[in-house]
C-alpha cells in the first residue's frame, strides 16, 4: 500500500519555506503548455454513474459499445486504482485563429473538425502528461498514472468537478476562458491535495 504523501510545505536545504506541492504542478503544467490545471478529489463525482446508466440505458450512446462495457467502471475513479487520493486535471486550449466555420462556403474544401487538423491530440496531450506527471514524482515520492481519453475516465464531470468549466447542452466541457476549445487529460496521484471548487453552470434557465 503506498504511503499517501500531503500538500504541505516544507523548508528546503538553504531552511527557506519551499512552494507547496499545488504551486509546483501548477508551474510545472504551464511550462509543458497546459492552459488550466486544477485539482479534484476522485469521489467528487458521485452522480456520474448513475447518469452514466441512464444515458446508456436510452441509447444516446448509439454505435460506441465501450461505453457500456466500461460503464461500471466508468463511473468511479476509484475502481481503476484504488489508491488514487487526487486527481489533477489538465485542459490544453487548441481554437485555431482563424473562423472555423468560414471553410463551409468554400464548396469545394472538405471540413476536417479542428481536433483533428493537426496531430493526434492523445500523443502530444500524453505525452505533456507524463512529463509534468514525473516532476510530480521526482519531487513528492508520489505514485502517478496518467490517461488522455485512453481509459474509462469521466474526464468532463472531473473537470467541471475540478473547476475548469461546466457541461454544456451540448455535453462537451464549456470554460468560460477558452469555450469549448479544450483537450483534456488527468493524472491520478496518491498525494493528497487540496481539491478546486466546481464551476457553476452557466448556460442559465434554459433546460432545452
Amino acid at each position: 500500500m503506498p504511503t499517501s504523501i500531503s500538500d504541505r510545505t516544507e523548508p528546503d536545504r538553504r531552511g527557506r519555506k519551499a512552494p507547496a506541492l499545488r504551486d509546483f504542478i501548477a508551474r510545472e503544467a504551464a511550462a509543458a503548455g497546459f492552459d488550466v490545471c486544477r485539482i479534484v478529489r476522485p469521489d467528487a463525482i458521485k452522480d456520474a454513474a448513475e447518469r452514466l446508466r441512464r444515458f446508456v440505458a436510452d441509447d444516446f450512446h448509439g454505435t460506441m459499445g465501450w461505453m457500456a462495457e466500461t460503464a461500471e467502471r466508468r463511473g468511479d475513479p476509484e475502481t481503476l486504482w484504488p489508491d488514487v487520493k487526487s486527481v489533477i486535471m489538465l485542459g490544453m486550449n487548441y481554437a485555431p485563429e482563424h473562423d472555423p466555420l468560414a471553410v463551409l462556403a468554400r464548396k469545394d474544401r472538405g471540413a476536417i473538425s479542428v481536433y483533428a487538423q493537426k496531430r493526434d491530440y492523445h500523443d502530444v496531450v500524453k505525452g505533456k502528461l507524463k512529463q509534468v506527471a514525473g516532476k510530480l514524482a521526482a519531487r513528492s515520492g508520489a505514485e502517478v498514472k496518467v490517461f488522455v481519453d485512453t481509459a474509462p475516465v469521466m474526464e468532463k464531470p472531473l473537470a467541471a468537478a475540478a473547476g475548469l468549466g461546466w457541461q454544456g447542452k451540448h455535453t462537451n466541457l464549456v470554460s468560460r476562458d477558452f469555450g469549448s476549445w479544450l483537450f483534456l487529460g488527468s493524472i491520478f496521484t496518491v498525494a493528497e491535495l487540496e481539491p478546486d471548487r466546481p464551476e457553476a453552470d452557466h448556460c442559465g434557465s434554459c433546460h432545452a
